[in-house]
């Protein structure tokens, strides 16, 4: 079984673990953004996960931190309110432009 010593310092230290479980899948999370392996167990709660973005996912360190996250936060009252998904992403892209730097 294939290993790897060291998870990263976002983890808290080095320890070895099979990088895939019984079945051959990854045991760890991928990146929503760029689709890299993060060092994320897929075992490990969101409420102690760093990187995680509710409605979203599990974000690498580098998008996590870096200059290219570009997510927006919808208020869940928009998009209960709104059940034609036409006017929802008319609403989203509003938003998204009025608040853009």
């Amino acid at each position: 079984m294939e290993t790897q010593n060291s998870v990263g310092t976002d983890m808290g230290g080095s320890y070895d673990y099979p990088k895939v479980d019984g079945s051959g899948q990854s045991i760890y999370e991928e990146c929503v953004q760029c689709s890299k392996q993060t060092t994320t167990l897929k075992t490990t709660h969101i409420d102690f996960r760093t990187g995680y973005v509710e409605g979203a996912g599990q974000l690498c360190w580098e998008c996590y931190t870096g200059k290219s996250r570009n997510l927006i936060t919808i208020d869940e009252r928009t998009i209960i309110d709104t059940p034609n998904d036409a006017e929802l992403g008319a609403k989203v892209r509003r938003q998204y432009y009025e608040n853009k730097p």
